[in-house]
């Protein structure tokens, strides 16, 4: 599926002006000329002059409506890829301390994979070794703490 630029353009104009509107109620820092709401405002600020740019990019482009969908969202599988990606990352939220990251991503991959055909071993592996090196390194390198879930005490 793919978005008029213009849509997009107003989007982010919109959501610029909210940053900006948001940024001006943040308290001054006494003596001091940049405070809070400073970093924020210039964000708010870049957001709005992109969408600007991209909405008259997008009023310049001719011979598309608003929304187009792609001929691939067709096909049944990608579909259901869509959807179990979306609804397998919230049931992955709600059990992710429980299950913990290894387990739960290695599931949610490997179901990724068969949907979309990839259905032989070495792609079951490879999901489980990716998995396997996302934890580690976040986990030993990078020190975020992600839950062991049901492999605690073994990984």
């Amino acid at each position: 599926m793919k978005v008029h630029d213009s849509v997009i353009g107003a989007l982010l104009f919109a959501f610029g002006l909210w940053v900006l509107a948001t940024a001006w109620s943040y308290p001054e820092m006494p003596g001091q000329s940049i405070g809070p709401g400073t970093f924020p405002s210039v964000l708010g600020a870049l957001f709005m002059a992109g969408g600007v740019l991209l909405a008259i990019a997008g009023l310049r482009e001719r011979g598309m409506g608003l929304v187009m969908i792609d001929p691939g969202w067709r096909f049944p599988a990608r579909f259901a890829a869509a959807i179990l990606a979306t609804a397998g990352v919230v049931v992955f939220a709600i059990v992710f301390e429980t299950v913990g990251f290894p387990i739960g991503g290695f599931l949610l991959l490997t179901a990724l994979f068969i949907l979309s055909g990839y259905r032989s071993p070495t792609w079951i592996a490879a999901s489980a070794v990716f998995v396997l090196a996302v934890y580690l390194t976040m986990t030993r390198l990078l020190y975020v703490p992600l839950p062991a879930g049901l492999l605690k005490g073994i990984l």
